[in-house]
């Protein structure tokens, strides 16, 4: 029995010790973006079929060409989507969440309010601030999304906003929040990954992120200009929110849902327990303040809620959420995630990375390596963690042999890594978006402005060496000590 065992074992070793040529890593690669363009740019398809095509190329490639056997390719796909079960957990639960939200009055109550409160003027801009406060103090771009930032989009919805720009706002102030949170799993993992301090990332952040955020809020503030106050239709807006009165009781104990599930996630209450609770005190809220039978409710939760006034712009703004609503973006991203899992699994990245470091000779060209493989990690690998983990582990040594500080390494991965995550649909951070705000990715991309900023500044940034900090003697003490 213990041969047998030990057999087994060598076996799996001998399996992981196969190393990939150049042609073998980059063909699924190759055939993923080739796949994924002609999809979605020619036949303007879902790109779900694309990606498991482009997942059984990688398998075919690992077992008919490499010599892996199947249970290895296996492992690697359970790995892979292993990294995001966490994802698609709260993916469902959000969808869950929506609905019971509208069911129970929560998000009309909001958008009614917002609808008085914000001119559309300055709506891009403090929707920009909104969910990066939301964002810093929470420390996940995703609750903000998920919960003020859902607020908004129905806000902007009634008045006549782009969905694209909403979206955009929302997206980038998410995003520029959690880049500043001590309290954001990415910015953990990059830093500790890199053998960094966290504030010192933070810190180094700041070069990229504020000026970005600034230039973000002055062309926000640009496009809400074409959005003044005698273009509005307010016989619209005094419509929707007549309507949002007639069908639902509207008053401040209608906010105490969200504001309970952003204390919770402030006080480092897990998102799982934490957006649960948003449910359950959404079915509250509808059965005791809006008169709705639990069937209603739980019909709401599971599939969404559907307005029928008659009046289009109100049944399109409520009719939404629902746990099967995300069943489309939770099965692209297991997909997606089963491909990052095989190619990650049988070295196939790692080939990939050795071959741009080849090319990495002087300062200015590890900065470029180290930018465009982050990218070609959270294309294909699809898990910001992942990528986290590879570029900061794979580049830290190299930018130190050059007498660079690591925490470089780690404010490239954040600005290609984390940042760029969100625009990408087959992702799971852009499929999170899609599925809980409704706008593909490709459509917000052109106003996604913080992101697209960002990853432009980090790139001149290392192109001109500007705030690319060097070694000193203490710095190089402490990475020795460690």
């Amino acid at each position: 029995m213990s041969d047998n065992k030990e057999n087994v074992q060598e076996q799996e070793e001998q399996q992981v010790k196969i190393k990939p040529t150049p042609a073998q890593a980059f063909t699924p690669m190759i055939a993923l973006i080739v796949l994924i363009f002609f999809s979605a740019i020619i036949l303007e398809v879902d790109i779900h079929i694309p990606l498991f095509i482009s997942t059984i190329i990688a398998a075919v490639v690992a077992v008919a060409w490499m010599g892996h056997d199947w249970e290895t390719v296996q492992e690697g796909i359970l790995k892979g989507i292993n990294f995001a079960l966490g994802a698609v957990i709260i993916l469902a639960i959000v969808g869950i969440l929506i609905g019971s939200w509208i069911e129970g009055g929560v998000v009309p109550t909001i958008v009614y309010y917002g609808l008085q409160l914000l001119s559309p003027q300055i709506f891009l801009v403090a929707t920009l601030v909104i969910s990066a406060v939301v964002s810093v103090f929470t420390g996940s771009s995703w609750s903000s999304i998920a919960t003020i930032g859902l607020a908004l989009s129905g806000i902007g919805h009634g008045m006549g906003m782009p969905p694209a720009m909403t979206v955009g706002a929302i997206v980038s102030g998410a995003y520029f929040g959690d880049k500043l949170s001590p309290l954001s799993d990415t910015t953990v993992v990059a830093s500790s990954t890199a053998g960094v301090n966290i504030y010192d990332h933070i810190k180094h952040m700041l070069y990229v992120s504020v000026p970005a955020f600034v230039i973000s809020g002055i062309l926000f503030g640009i496009l809400g200009l074409r959005f003044a106050e005698e273009e509005m239709d307010y016989d619209q807006i005094g419509e929707l929110t007549g309507t949002i009165a007639e069908h639902f009781n509207v008053g401040p104990l209608m906010f105490l849902p969200i504001v309970a599930v952003l204390i919770m996630i402030l006080f480092r209450v897990p998102p799982i327990p934490a957006l649960t609770g948003g449910c359950i005190l959404g079915l509250i809220w509808a059965l005791v303040f809006q008169g709705s039978g639990l069937a209603d409710v739980f019909s709401a939760m599971n599939y969404g809620y559907v307005m029928d006034t008659g009046i289009e712009i109100v049944d399109e703004l409520f009719t939404a959420g629902g746990l099967q609503s995300m069943m489309w973006t939770i099965s692209l991203i297991l997909v997606a995630l089963a491909y990052g899992g095989i190619v990650e699994h049988t070295r196939m990245m790692e080939v990939m990375l050795e071959k741009i470091l080849t090319v990495a000779t002087t300062h200015k060209r590890l900065s470029i390596a180290a930018h465009v493989s982050t990218l070609i990690f959270i294309l294909t690998v699809n898990s910001h963690y992942l990528t986290h983990v590879l570029t900061c582990r794979s580049y830290k040594h190299a930018f130190e042999e050059k007498g660079l500080h690591p925490k470089n390494v780690s404010r490239i991965s954040e600005a290609w890594g984390t940042l760029p995550s969100s625009l990408i649909p087959w992702g799971p951070c852009g499929a999170f978006v899609y599925g809980t705000l409704g706008v593909y990715p490709f459509d917000y991309l052109p106003f996604a402005f913080f992101i697209l900023i960002a990853m432009a500044l980090s790139f001149i940034y290392g192109l001109t060496g500007f705030s690319m900090h060097k070694l000193d003697d203490e710095d190089a003490a402490g990475i020795a000590g460690d």
